[in-house]
């Protein structure tokens, strides 16, 4: 599995509370949407890594964009079929990731916001070759990650409900060479801040 397993349990068990305590989007998550719409032309089909509570995705399709909604934790697709949505649960590693509305049609883009942070530093060169392959020629990709070394686990919530995530964190010339390696060009990597020391490297990239 290209996420650890606690990490997925821990989402599984607070979907609904995490999706409230998200339900906000940044600034700088704000800007990279309108940046990336603009970079689509306004329309497309894009395929969303890591849809949590769908925040994004129903920004997104405010602003013209088609979303085919997919997490690899279960508590989260099922908030979003409770919500009325359609989701899929699916790891970017391991699962076929067709279209199951237009099979045998590419993405026009990938989004990927604060996802990928959980996908082992063996696995992400994979992920990021399988988001490619399934991408058209000239498609676009929003991916973020946490800007740092190596890896680490941070723990929220209470001794009763426990929360575990394990994260790995990027440097911008191993991360620009990783998504290089994978069948993306790179248009700019940007820094970002969120919360204070809650720095992100955000990519903006193009389908080779």
């Amino acid at each position: 599995m290209s996420t650890d397993r606690e990490t997925v349990w821990s989402y599984d068990t607070v979907a609904a509370e995490y999706a409230a305590e998200a339900a906000v989007m940044p600034e700088w998550v704000a800007a990279e949407m309108d940046a990336f719409v603009t970079e689509l032309g306004g329309s497309g089909r894009v395929l969303e890594i890591g849809s949590g509570g769908g925040r994004d995705a129903l920004e997104l399709e405010k602003r013209g964009i088609s979303v085919r909604r997919t997490d690899i934790s279960e508590g989260f697709v099922e908030l979003l079929r409770k919500s009325g949505f359609e989701a899929d649960l699916s790891d970017p590693l391991t699962e076929d990731l067709v279209d199951p509305q237009r099979p045998g049609t590419s993405y026009d883009g990938v989004w990927a916001c604060a996802c990928l942070i959980h996908v082992a530093r063996e696995d992400f060169g994979t992920v990021l070759a399988r988001l490619a392959e399934a991408t058209r020629t000239g498609g676009r990709l929003h991916a973020s990650v946490r800007e740092g070394e190596g890896e680490d686990v941070s723990t929220h919530g209470s001794a009763a409900a426990p929360r575990r995530y394990v994260e790995t964190y990027w440097r911008e010339p191993t991360l620009r060479s990783a998504l290089t390696d994978a069948g993306w060009i790179v248009s700019e990597i940007r820094r970002c801040v969120g919360k204070p020391h809650d720095r992100w490297l955000s990519v903006r990239a193009t389908r080779a």
